[in-house]
């Protein structure tokens, strides 16, 4: 059996984002003050979600510094979203999701909506398998498939924006799971593949240094067709204890019609003092490393303008790999919800040639949680930056999250 942690996901295929409300089934009726069990007809089950974030860093350069668009990167308040989504469920074999996400850009104060996911899922069919289509976060490791309202820190993981993309890694396409037919109640493993057009974004980066680059960074990001590939394996030692592991692939061109391939591995461990039972303390330790190689061209982008004296492009190539390691440590309070205590260690190896800087980041955090339904959140956390070009740097975040609504379809 698979038990669930908060902020973990309660199965491989047909996960739910864990900072939602509680996902256990009550025949009670809806609760309107969480969310909980709120439902249209039986079939339409809506979720809301707001996020923001107060501080100051000692960073300058904006989006160039930060690991996801939505991150906090300057002084003051940084609106990180509003999501309004909805679940469709429709009887044992169809299910829906879709939700848009308004945020305000940090910078430039401009607004932007956008629709982020929308999908249909066909699930329990003959073998094990289940179908996905419409627009989705790609199955890759832990995080990828994680709206940010339930991530466990207000800021992207440095290697996941870094290879992913800021703000996650999406397709437009289908993806087919397989949950493999395991004579055992101990054990769940789940391969998926997609395979769909890449959904580039849209956001502009500042100007390129001067001298610039032999390659320009933001063309590794895939352009057209991308095939993803994810395994990953459940293993319950008892109620109390849970290991999860995989390995991932993404494969595809980009910006230059050459090779962009990513290579991931990942792997954590979960604890809960009271097993399947509700309460208690809980532990849990999460990692991804991944590795990138990226045929390239010398040179601007394609379709950027060109000197008529510059240099004939010359094909290369760059590699670069990195990492997270995490540890969360939650208790119960007694007067409100669980009171969790991180700390974060992520790094990028850095590319000279691609004016890519390596980048190791430590960051402690202490979140507390309003209720146990875990529908609000108060979270303090604090990074350290080494940074290869330009040293140590220091950012102090307070965050606020609202979530209302019941289970997600991922």
């Amino acid at each position: 059996m698979l038990f669930l942690l908060p902020g973990a996901q309660n199965s491989l295929c047909g996960s739910v984002d864990s900072t939602s409300p509680s996902t256990s089934i009550d025949p009670k009726g809806p609760d309107w003050l969480t969310g909980e069990r709120v439902n249209f007809g039986g079939i339409l089950f809506p979720h809301l979600h707001a996020a923001a974030v107060y501080g100051g860093t000692t960073i300058k350069g904006g989006h160039e510094a930060a690991a996801g668009h939505h991150d906090p990167i300057t002084d003051g308040w940084t609106i990180q979203g509003f999501e309004a989504g909805a679940t469709g469920r429709f009887g044992n074999y169809l299910e829906t999701f879709g939700v848009a996400h308004l945020s305000q850009d940090a910078e430039s104060g401009d607004w932007d909506l956008e629709a982020e996911e929308y999908f249909a899922k066909l699930k329990n069919l003959p073998g094990g398998l289940e179908l996905r289509g419409g627009r989705y976060l790609n199955r890759l490791g832990f995080h990828n498939s994680q709206h940010q309202h339930a991530w466990d820190w207000s800021d992207n993981y440095l290697v996941s924006g870094r290879f992913l993309g800021d703000d996650g890694l999406y397709s437009m396409g289908g993806e087919l799971s397989w949950t493999l037919p395991l004579d055992s109640l101990q054990w769940e493993s789940v391969v998926s593949v997609s395979v769909g057009d890449a959904q580039p974004e849209a956001h502009e980066h500042g100007e390129e240094p001067d001298p610039e680059p032999r390659y320009e960074a933001a063309g590794a990001a895939w352009q057209s067709t991308l095939t993803a590939i994810n395994w990953t394996s459940v293993y319950n030692y008892n109620d109390f204890h849970q290991w999860r592991f995989g390995i991932s692939g993404v494969f595809g061109k980009n910006a230059w019609n050459r090779d962009s391939n990513v290579y991931g591995a990942h792997a954590g461990y979960q604890w809960r003092q009271n097993g399947l039972e509700p309460g208690g303390r809980y532990f849990r330790w999460s990692n991804e490393a991944m590795l990138r190689h990226i045929d390239a061209l010398s040179g601007p982008l394609p379709g950027e303008p060109t000197d008529a004296n510059a240099a004939k492009p010359r094909a290369g190539s760059f590699h670069e790999w990195g990492c997270y390691s995490q540890v969360i440590y939650g208790l119960p309070t007694g007067l409100a919800g669980p009171l969790e205590m991180g700390l974060r260690m992520d790094y990028v190896q850095g590319v000279q040639s691609a004016d890519l800087p390596e980048r190791l980041r430590l960051s402690p955090s202490v979140r507390l949680f309003a209720n146990t339904q875990r529908t609000a959140s108060l979270a303090v956390h604090y990074n350290f930056d080494d940074f290869a070009d330009r040293g140590t740097e220091h950012s102090l975040w307070l965050s606020i999250a609202l979530n209302w609504g019941g289970p997600e379809v991922r």
